[in-house]
């Protein structure tokens, strides 16, 4: 299987990304003792990481520990540029934090004029809003954004793709990655290998270089093999479009992003 070489890069990375990132950057990804806190920052930005355009709605936001069960968010804070909050750790084990995000959107004429609506799928099927005008442009989005923290030894109950949707398979624990290793995951749609996905790749103190995002793609079988170059912060995306099951004739965009920490040796 070819590996990926980051410093040897022959793809050109695009200077802007195309839309704000959504990203989840925790405070620390490996934890010892019998417990610890975690603060977990999450934003959306040009370049992921940068605390400069929004900060993300409470509500989406879940953490999640070994077992499963959902964590309280401790000193929630809803900034303007980033939304942040406090984990406690009990549980032994790797742990789990995630933004979640569903929603429609089409564009319709408003007196000659073109307005956008946003909404749940839910709201959407239940209100069927502006009816009664011309509306176009229809697009589902499905996103999932999430980082994982471990307390004591790294497990993998919270690592387990989920059967519907897009997801990321973890064949290299997430925190077990590694300056000058290699780290090999999956992509998957509905529980199977998504061959030939779209991947971005970003390295945290992007607007500090002239390259940026790093474009790839998932092999045959969905892998994604990469060499770290260094150690740091990273963005990992991965991307995919189905015809919407809720609109006619309309994309559902998919999305699966990572904020994954690399560790020198």
């Amino acid at each position: 299987m070819k590996r990926t070489h980051l410093a040897a890069l022959i793809l050109i990375a695009s200077s802007v990304a195309s839309a704000h990132n959504v990203w989840i950057r925790p405070s620390s990804t490996q934890l010892s003792g019998e417990k610890d806190y975690v603060t977990i920052d999450n934003g959306a930005s040009d370049f992921p990481f940068d605390v400069n355009h929004r900060g993300r709605p409470a509500e989406n936001l879940h953490a999640y520990a070994p077992d499963g069960k959902e964590i309280e968010k401790e000193n929630l804070m809803a900034g303007k540029l980033r939304t942040s909050y406090d984990a406690k750790l009990t549980q032994q084990g790797t742990h789990r934090f995630t933004d979640e995000l569903h929603f429609i959107q089409f564009n319709y004429d408003d007196g000659g004029k073109s307005v956008r609506w946003r909404g749940s799928p839910e709201k959407y099927q239940k209100e069927n809003p502006m009816a009664d005008k011309k509306r176009e442009k229809y697009k589902q989005l499905t996103l999932n954004t999430e980082t994982f923290v471990t307390l004591g030894e790294p497990t993998a109950e919270v690592l387990k793709p989920a059967a519907k949707g897009l997801d990321l398979e973890y064949l290299t624990h997430p925190n077990e990655l590694y300056a000058g290793e290699t780290a090999k995951f999956r992509a998957v749609y509905d529980g199977k290998p998504l061959a030939n996905a779209r991947v971005r790749l970003a390295k945290d103190g992007m607007r500090y270089r002239t390259h940026d995002f790093i474009e790839l793609k998932s092999d045959a079988d969905g892998l994604i093999t990469i060499d770290w170059p260094g150690a740091g912060m990273y963005w990992l995306s991965v991307e995919h479009e189905v015809p919407s099951d809720i609109v006619k004739d309309a994309p559902h965009a998919l999305e699966y992003d990572a904020g994954l920490e690399v560790l020198p040796l």
